[in-house]
């Protein structure tokens, strides 16, 4: 059984204007050490850190000031002046102007995307996705340097908050993998598409959030709590073992005000967001003390109601909202928030065009880059998403048209210029 924990957020890359937090967790270790290994030296000794251990949750932010490239954080676990345990990670800090990589870090997939008219371009190639189709879908993503995946979900659910009768006895959401819990299965060719993900990202050091989720949309009442629990436990006793998983992502999204504008929940249950967040964030530290937990909520009014969102920040490490190229822009305003609790602030950029009205079809490569410097505040850029909208060449497998290879031609060419010197 594992004694000690590491994780850092950024997961794999940041800018060298930001700085990156590790999470370190231990049974019986009361100190940690903590150097920066680059082309087999090493370039910086960031200190040794006194930490609380019975597995408590320690936040350490090493100095890594002036350093850029390809690196290696070396943490050595001590009791006393004994070492316990080393472990390595890779990483990459990119040279960059702003707090941004400017870069896209990370990126949503779909297993079987939530809208059929949405995903018409690409609902039939996801259908018929193989295992070697999904491991190849990941290892273009790492082509192009997209580090990090989010799986959207991991069942397929069609119903909403305060708009059905299911509770975790009678749910009967379909599973995109071989569940225990539910004998629902999604009608796709893959039986477990996620297996298919982590083995593969496993072998690129990539990471992967799965999507514990979808009960119902927006929904966070008790019952919602319950079923996330069963399915994290799940999720953790069959995939944990891959290094790629990475941390919990709850799919369930909200709104920035909460429910004050959606008329189906009574206002005030916004309490059940703050009371599930309270309860998922104990019970997912006695399984992985620390692995983030992470949500992508809108932007729309978020900022009106900090009071409310307050205590839901407390107990989530990490938030992801979207929509800000198509409502109200309020980066500043959330990250003054988020500051408070000291969550992540990370941004959910569409890469889809607008109007999508028929279908999600790709942004070009220029406008997607236009917008994403207006995250240059931000220390990571996530894109919703891969799946159907970005294809390597000879690897797109129904999944959209030949725009997407267009754009995964044009982003290769970007990406390999913004990292040439790094």
């Amino acid at each position: 059984m594992n004694e000690n924990f590491c994780t850092p957020v950024p997961a794999r890359r940041i800018s060298a204007k930001a700085q990156v937090e590790w999470r370190v967790a231990s049974k019986n270790c009361t100190r940690i050490n903590i150097t920066v290994r680059q082309n087999g030296a090493v370039v910086r000794d960031c200190g040794t850190f006194e930490i609380t251990p019975d597995l408590a949750l320690n936040k350490i932010v090493p100095d890594t000031n002036g350093i850029v490239g390809s690196i290696t954080f070396v943490l050595s676990f001590l009791r006393g002046d004994t070492v316990c345990e080393t472990i390595e990670q890779d990483y990459q800090i990119v040279s960059s102007e702003v707090c941004s990589t400017r870069l896209l870090d990370g990126c949503w997939v779909s297993i079987l995307h939530f809208s059929p008219s949405e995903s018409r371009y690409f609902r039939e190639g996801l259908l018929n996705m193989t295992a070697d189709d999904w491991r190849n879908h990941v290892r273009s993503m790492n082509k192009v340097g997209i580090k990090s995946i989010l799986i959207q979900n991991v069942f397929d659910s069609p119903y909403y908050a305060y708009q059905h009768d299911r509770t975790v006895d009678n749910y009967d959401g379909e599973a995109f993998y071989d569940s225990a819990l539910y004998s629902g299965r999604a009608n796709i060719k893959c039986l477990d598409a996620i297996e298919a993900i982590l083995s593969e990202a496993d072998k690129y050091d990539m990471t992967v959030f799965p999507g514990v989720g979808l009960f119902a949309w927006f929904d966070f009442s008790p019952e919602s709590l319950e079923w996330h629990k069963r399915v994290t436990k799940e999720l953790h006793d069959k995939f944990g073992h891959h290094k790629s998983f990475y941390g919990w992502y709850i799919s369930e999204e909200i709104m920035g005000d909460l429910y004050f504008s959606y008329q189906p929940v009574p206002d005030e249950k916004y309490k059940d967001i703050q009371d599930f967040f309270r309860e998922y964030k104990k019970y997912v530290h006695a399984l992985t003390p620390t692995k983030p937990v992470a949500l992508a909520p809108n932007n729309i009014g978020f900022h009106l109601h900090e009071k409310q969102w307050l205590p839901i920040l407390e107990n989530l490490d990490i938030i992801i909202p979207f929509a800000f190229a198509r409502s109200y822009y309020n980066v500043a305003k959330i990250a003054r928030i988020c500051a408070q609790t000291g969550t992540h602030f990370w941004v959910d950029m569409e890469m889809f065009a607008y109007p999508f009205d028929n279908g999600l079809k790709p942004k070009k490569l220029d406008e997607m880059l236009t917008e994403m410097k207006n995250y240059d505040s931000l220390e990571q850029v996530y894109g919703y998403q891969y799946t159907g909208l970005m294809n390597e060449p000879g690897f797109r497998n129904g999944l959209g048209e030949e725009d997407t290879e267009d754009l995964f031609c044009d982003y290769l060419k970007y990406y390999n210029e913004r990292t040439a010197n790094d």
